[in-house]
């Protein structure tokens, strides 16, 4: 979430956490980035990444270094409201 402060996000982190059930998959269609919901432990899993293609408008590095900065993000909107984010897509599969 390249350049986004933490203001106003606390009640977006909340409500992406509310609309989820226990499980539940939640997409971010700029990046590529999928999470999964894990209620219990109270944290998002970053388990897929859009891998990059021939012919995509950025290069293979500019992907990975977009992906990054938005979960970065991700990890500290989440955090400003007590949901830990990992990082289980073990590498990206490029």
């Amino acid at each position: 979430m390249h350049g986004l402060g933490l203001d106003g996000s606390r009640g977006w982190a909340s409500n992406v956490w509310g609309m989820l059930t226990d499980g539940g998959v939640w997409g971010v269609p700029r990046c590529g980035l999928m999470y999964r919901k894990e209620e219990e432990a109270k944290r998002l899993v970053l388990y897929a990444r859009m891998p990059w293609e021939e012919g995509m408008p950025m290069t293979r590095e500019e992907l990975i270094e977009f992906q990054t900065d938005d979960h970065e993000g991700i990890v500290r909107m989440f955090g400003s409201i007590g949901v830990e984010v990992v990082d289980d897509s073990f590498a990206i599969r490029i």
